[in-house]
């Protein structure tokens, strides 16, 4: 009787793994029983070609990346269980506005608004060091990533995005040496799309939450002038990560100079 619980208990949790990889696969997901039978960027896992990934940025929106359970070297991509779970009407996965759900926020969008003196000079606008989502008592739920730019400028040479990958920066509010490692400029109206995670994790923007923006301006001794920018939320995280789409960025919060501490006081 033991062993057949036993086995009762492997089939179920066979069953859940595949359940997952299942969840997201389309309908057209391709059937295997080895690796070789999946296209390239593919492997064979719960009988479903499923993707590899490095990190959560190579997979779908609503996934996350984890290591292959039947081993090996590479990781996949399966559906995140918590994604969008607790925050939407019904508790769906969508992250669009159908069927009358309401999506989670995972998407801020910083615009440039500075004018004057802070547009001239070779990095003009605001320049990035770093986003940070926070609970309202400055607890760090994670950590920018940047998934959408517009950089403004043909002078402007720190556009790389090098130091927004969704992990702490080296030091958390205080001024680094400004170059292409430690500062993303944005040009006087350019825009940068973020959205935080949390050890690969996409974290979802909620009531209450704080969004700190590091901006290197004036604060910083080799700065020059406080920059402006406003911050607005996307509801159409898809639309945003996949296609650079951002007409759902509609939700104007607050503007800010320098570093700016912002409340997430309503969402769509």
């Amino acid at each position: 009787m033991k062993n057949f619980n036993r086995l009762l208990g492997l089939i179920f949790v066979g069953l859940a793994s595949t359940a997952m990889f299942v969840a997201c696969a389309d309908d057209t997901a391709q059937s295997c029983l080895l690796d070789t039978d999946c296209d390239p960027g593919l492997v064979c896992e719960s009988e479903i070609c499923v993707q590899t990934c490095a990190t959560v940025a190579d997979c779908p929106v609503g996934d996350r990346c984890v290591p292959r359970p039947s081993g090996g070297a590479e990781n996949v991509c399966e559906v995140d269980p918590d994604f969008n779970n607790s925050t939407t009407n019904n508790n769906t996965t969508g992250t669009n506005n159908t069927n009358n759900n309401t999506p989670a926020v995972y998407v801020a969008l910083i615009q440039d608004t500075t004018t004057g003196v802070g547009c001239d000079g070779d990095n003009p606008g605001s320049d990035i060091i770093y986003v940070s989502l926070e609970a309202d008592d400055g607890t760090i739920k994670g950590f920018g990533e940047a998934i959408y730019e517009d950089y403004v400028g043909d002078e402007n040479v720190y556009t790389l995005g090098a130091n927004l990958d969704g992990s702490a920066p080296n030091s958390v509010g205080t001024c680094p040496e400004f170059n292409e490692d430690n500062v993303t400029a944005l040009g006087c109206g350019g825009a940068l799309g973020v959205r935080f995670l949390n050890g690969g994790t996409p974290v979802a923007i909620e009531l209450g939450d704080q969004i700190r923006i590091f901006e290197f301006g004036g604060q910083c001794p080799t700065g020059t002038t406080d920059d402006a920018f406003d911050l607005i939320l996307c509801n159409d995280t898809d639309a945003v990560v996949n296609d650079t789409n951002i007409s759902s960025c509609t939700k104007n919060l607050a503007g800010g100079e320098g570093e700016t501490v912002i409340t997430i006081s309503s969402l769509f």
